[in-house]
């Protein structure tokens, strides 16, 4: 399993802004990278950091109401790219 690039998960984040990808997917696709670290291979630690910060995204304060607001997600793709 090669490591996600700071770009494919910059990409995904986008798609999780626009609609078109949850938060939940993301999230799933995230931990299951990091539970499978002993086959990845890891070149940029800065993606590593950025992919692990994205893996709860999906974390709810309580119903329809997401720990991580939209203004959050876009600081954490400005603080990588």
């Amino acid at each position: 399993m090669k490591q996600p690039t700071k770009e494919e998960i910059t990409q995904k984040l986008d798609r999780v802004l626009d609609g078109s990808l949850t938060r939940e997917e993301i999230c799933i696709w995230a931990v299951d990278c990091i539970r499978n670290d002993e086959q990845i291979c890891v070149k940029d630690l800065e993606a590593w950091h950025y992919l692990v910060e994205i893996s709860n995204i999906d974390e709810m304060l309580g119903p329809n109401e997401y720990l991580f607001h939209e203004d959050d997600i876009q600081a954490i793709v400005k603080k990588y790219n």
